[in-house]
């Protein structure tokens, strides 16, 4: 068994606090439902930058299989243009991975809420990847923990930043982590040996 590269990292939160206020007005007119002039462009701009930082990070300590669970598109996704910014989030990683030689094998991606986006926008394209990718809809900790199991170099990405990941360790959702509040980082917290 390999070890597992863990990975920590959230998607713009458009939902919770003052600065999901401030994300929203970056990027979206509030009155008129819909992105700004060049928003949509800049909002891919900074999702391609998080995800090749995470494809690099992955290349640096030798991944060949890395699993990742998409991120930005569960409780963060905003209220306005909703359906679009899933489809941004699936773009910025299908894109990359035509670009960039990460050195990956296989790739095996969890698009989660954006997983009809990912599906049509593979129906549309003829994405000419360079490694193989693998859509899925299971648990990303367990596909990693099976391909580690293998011998495979292999990564977990969670989409949560990390004082979730810590607060899970003592139950970010303890009193309503189940159905729709689930959380990864709780269970990853819960059930692995990462934050030790």
């Amino acid at each position: 068994q390999c070890p597992v590269l863990f990975l920590s990292a959230a998607g713009i939160d458009f939902n919770q606090g003052g600065s999901a206020r401030i994300e929203l007005m970056k990027y979206f007119f509030s009155d008129l439902k819909k992105f700004k002039p060049g928003a949509r462009k800049n909002f891919k701009v900074r999702i391609r930058r998080t995800m090749h930082g995470i494809f690099t990070a992955c290349q640096l300590y030798g991944v060949t299989h890395p699993t990742a669970i998409a991120i930005g598109v569960g409780t963060f996704l905003p209220t306005i243009e909703e359906e679009e910014v899933k489809k941004i989030y699936q773009e910025a990683v299908l894109e990359l991975l035509c670009e960039n030689d990460y050195g990956f094998d296989t790739f095996f991606l969890n698009p989660g809420p954006g997983f009809k986006a990912a599906k049509s926008l593979l129906a549309k394209h003829n994405y000419p990847f360079k490694c193989k990718l693998c859509l899925h809809n299971r648990d990303g900790k367990s596909v990693a923990s099976q391909l580690s199991s293998r011998g495979l170099s292999t990564s977990f990405l969670c989409p949560s930043d990390s004082i979730a990941v810590i607060q899970g360790c003592i139950g970010y959702w303890w009193a309503c982590g189940m159905g729709e509040r689930y959380s990864g980082e709780e269970d990853v917290a819960a059930t692995s040996t990462v934050l030790l």
